[in-house]
Formats: C-alpha cells, structure tokens, sequence
C-alpha cells in the first residue's frame, strides 16, 4: 500500500479558493534605510511613518523622505487591498440571485372570484 498517493481530496492549487481575494494578513519584508521591519502592510506603513516622525524631529529630512516613500509603498499595498475587497464584493453583488417578491396566491384567486 502507498502512503501519500492517494487522489481521494484535491490539493490546494486544484480546490475552488480562487476567488478568496487578497490575504490582508500577509507578511512582509522590508529593508528599508537603516531599518528591517518584518510585519503586515499596515503595521509597515505604520512603522515607516513613525521612523520619519522621528527622524524629522531629530533635523534629518533626507532620511524623513526615504522613510515616508517607504510608508507610501506599503500605502499603495493596502488600497489595493481596499479596491480588489470592494470588487470582489460588487461581483458577489451582482451574481446574486435577485429576492423573491412575496407573492400570495390567495390574492389572485379571491380577485378572480370577485370578477366573476
């Protein structure tokens, strides 16, 4: 008997989890200037944004810029984020079946006796 072979579940790559839409948990690397900072795209943005606070407060703008391009990048991450979210979500909308109208039957019966 072989072990690992079997073909009874589908793996991942095969399964129907492609319209999950973008994982916002997703961690990243970043190596900025002077800095490595390892979290989520908003915790980046956050920590990029904090770092150019502070390096404007202690007088160097340059490394401030550098710091709040970075911050940018990671922006940029999170609205596509946002945009594919409210896609996905607008096509959900428009794939769902359109709500039943309560209709009772009776209504139409009883308004074909009162014609009669």
């Amino acid at each position: 008997m072989r072990h690992g072979s079997s073909n009874r579940r589908p793996t991942r790559a095969r399964g129907g989890n492609r319209n999950q839409g973008p994982n916002k948990n997703k961690v990243f690397d970043s190596s900025g200037p002077e800095v490595r900072i390892r979290g989520t795209a908003f915790q980046i943005a956050e920590k990029y944004e904090t770092l150019a606070k502070d390096a404007t407060a202690s007088g160097d703008i340059i490394l401030a810029e550098s710091y709040l391009q970075h911050a940018e990048h990671y922006q940029r991450i999170i609205s596509s984020y946002n945009a594919e979210a409210a896609e996905q979500s607008y096509r959900q909308q428009q794939n769902a079946p359109a709500p039943q109208q309560n209709v009772d039957e009776n209504a139409g019966n009883q308004k074909a006796l009162e014609d009669a």
